[in-house]
């Protein structure tokens, strides 16, 4: 797929939200069960099924759309309800009926080479989780990818004229009114095994001045962070980025930082 897809970033996380009766206590107890998964070739069907073959659970799938399936649990008429979305997920978090909440799903081994691990909260699903309360659950990094077209052709003006608009907009987009999973965006992450576009990197590589030497203050802390502790842990390129984004939010969190 790569030879023919290019990689424009690496968004956010979205999470994998499984509504379902009380009486259903882990993913476990779905097999053979009634279970909805959003249309056939979304980005929840596709992870749903997924994530239950590498479980070896074997529900029975419906493929039905999530505002209807919703109505459908409720009556009885399904046993689950999956939904991979950004948490707090709007629609789900106006899900409420008797004795419904969220299926835990733990980190188990099959899932962790491509799953992330994450966790639902009750302040953002008080009618699905217990005041305090949290629900263990993973999360699958979204991607924002283009077709590779030859440069100089009139589609691959439009990508490249889309990557300016968006990647100059960003920081507007991860302010209120919008979603807090913007603020997960970070242009510059790597991915592993893909090739950015590259109006995309040439967009990164002509606005890397002031990043470069913001990165380089990280790469400082985090050296020094290594001798105080006695020697640095190996860290991935994927955990560098996580740490990196944590410091810029600490950064900007600061007295007289520029915003």
């Amino acid at each position: 797929m790569q030879l023919f897809l290019r990689h424009i970033t690496k968004l956010y996380n979205e999470e994998m939200h499984v509504v379902a009766g009380t009486s259903i206590r882990s993913l476990a107890d779905l097999n053979g069960r009634r279970v909805a998964v959003d249309l056939p070739n979304g980005g929840t069907f596709v992870t749903a099924i997924t994530i239950f073959e590498r479980l070896g659970i074997k529900p029975l799938y419906a493929f039905i759309e999530q505002r209807v399936a919703y109505e459908k649990l409720k009556n009885g008429e399904l046993d689950a309800v999956v939904a991979v979305q950004g948490s707090p997920s709007r629609a789900v978090s106006q899900v409420k009926g008797d004795n419904l909440h969220f299926v835990p799903i733990p980190y188990s081994g099959p899932l962790q080479s491509d799953y992330l691990p994450s966790v639902l909260k009750a302040e953002d699903y008080p009618s699905l989780i217990p005041p305090g309360g949290r629900v263990d659950t993973v999360a699958v990094p979204a991607i924002l990818a283009a077709y590779n077209w030859s440069p100089k052709t009139e589609r691959y003006g439009k990508v490249e004229h889309f990557v300016k608009i968006f990647f100059d907009r960003l920081k507007s987009l991860q302010q209120p009114p919008f979603h807090p999973k913007w603020k997960e965006v970070v242009l510059s992450a790597p991915l592993k095994g893909w090739t950015r576009f590259p109006a995309a990197q040439e967009w990164l590589d002509k606005n890397s001045t002031v990043a470069s030497d913001t990165r380089q203050k990280f790469d400082a802390f985090m050296a020094a962070q290594a001798r105080d502790t006695g020697g640095q842990a190996t860290r991935t390129a994927e955990d560098d980025t996580a740490l990196y984004q944590q410091f810029l939010k600490w950064k900007e969190s600061q007295p007289g930082a520029r915003r």
